[in-house]
């Protein structure tokens, strides 16, 4: 009798997108893990949504699936995962979370933007990523005993972050330390703590907005990445 392949969800963060034209939001990971024999989903949840309306579209677009399943999360991805897990019935289907770079404890730069006057505050989304939010996210939504939590955490120095978001870098460099231009080593900590990685808050998921013609950096591949979580979930 044939064994039902291992189901990864791919949960994309804030601003994020299933597909857009030919681009997926997680660069080559669907092909990469349909080639290692995983089934892989990937939802499309509001892209500048709170938390429960997120949590609320994973949760339709999961409805018929048996389980077991195992998350992986970028960003925000992870908290709309926890929610759904915790509050909206999904830990009878889920066997693990994996998250890269989430914000569980929330980020000064939400704090920046929400205490400014930039237009990006009005999304329900941003207001969700403040830290006071996040005290109020984690006291409402335990870890449950039976799903195995594990996070990857990013950062580069400030310096090396890409221009657009340098400012938010920094001032998370002042407040939390070590960070990825959008989210702390200290905040993106969660359950098991597997590595922090040598790159942005946008190279987790292949992309680049290094646009400095004056300095170079090191290079950051993720795909490796991918694969060690890939072997991981077959293992289990």
């Amino acid at each position: 009798m044939m064994t039902a392949p291992p189901t990864i969800v791919l949960i994309h963060g804030l601003f994020g997108f299933r597909k857009l034209l030919w681009l997926e939001y997680f660069r080559g990971v669907r092909q990469l893990y349909e080639s290692m024999g995983l089934r892989t989903l990937a939802p499309s949840l509001p892209w500048a949504g709170s938390i429960d309306q997120r949590a609320r579209a994973l949760a339709r677009q999961l409805a018929t699936e048996s389980g077991p399943l195992h998350l992986l999360a970028h960003s925000m991805g992870g908290l709309d995962a926890r929610r759904w897990i915790t509050l909206q019935g999904g830990a009878n289907k889920t066997a693990s979370l994996t998250t890269l770079s989430t914000p569980h404890h929330g980020s000064p730069a939400a704090d920046l933007v929400c205490r400014g006057f930039s237009p990006i505050r009005l999304f329900a989304g941003v207001g969700d990523l403040t830290t006071s939010k996040l005290q109020t996210f984690n006291a409402e939504t335990p870890n449950h005993p039976d799903i195995i939590y594990r996070s990857y955490c990013a950062a580069r120095p400030v310096a090396d972050h890409p221009w657009i978001v340098r400012r938010h870098g920094r001032y998370i460099q002042q407040i939390e330390g070590d960070n990825d231009a959008q989210v702390s080593v200290k905040s993106a900590t969660w359950g098991k703590h597997i590595a922090t990685l040598p790159c942005d808050h946008f190279e987790l998921i292949g992309r680049n907005f290094w646009f400095n013609p004056l300095h170079s950096r090191s290079k950051f591949d993720p795909m490796p990445i991918y694969q060690d979580i890939g072997n991981w979930i077959l293992q289990q």
